[in-house]
C-alpha cells in the first residue's frame, strides 16, 4: 500500500500487510478503520517492540488507568497506526481528586 488507504478494503488489506510483517501471533486483534489501524498485540509488553519494527516512534502514556498502558502512533504505509502497549517507565499509583 503506497498511499493513502481510501476504502474500507484498502485498510482490511492494509491490516493483512500488517500481520505479515510483524507476526499474526504477536496480534490479538486490530481494529479496522477507513483511515487508520489500531493494534492490540497478544502481549501488552511487546506493543513498544511492534511499534518500532514500524517505525513508529510517537508515544502518549496513560499511567492513570488501571494497568496504565501507552499508545505508540504514526504512519506506516500510509495509513495511521496506534499501537498499544504497556506503560513506559515506572509504575507508580494512579492520581485520585481529594475525597
Amino acid at each position: 500500500m503506497a498511499t493513502i488507504a481510501g476504502s474500507l478494503a484498502d485498510s482490511a488489506a492494509g491490516a493483512a500487510e500488517l500481520l505479515a510483517e510483524v507476526g499474526d501471533a504477536r496480534v490479538k486483534w486490530v481494529e479496522v478503520f477507513r483511515d487508520h489501524l489500531v493494534v492490540h498485540p497478544a502481549r501488552l509488553i511487546e506493543g513498544a517492540d511492534i511499534a518500532a519494527q514500524l517505525g513508529i516512534t510517537a508515544a502518549t502514556d496513560y499511567p492513570a488507568t488501571r494497568p496504565g498502558f501507552t499508545v505508540w502512533t504514526g504512519r506506516w504505509n500510509g495509513m495511521d497506526m496506534f499501537v498499544y502497549g504497556a506503560l513506559r517507565g515506572s509504575m507508580r499509583a494512579p492520581r485520585s481528586w481529594p475525597a
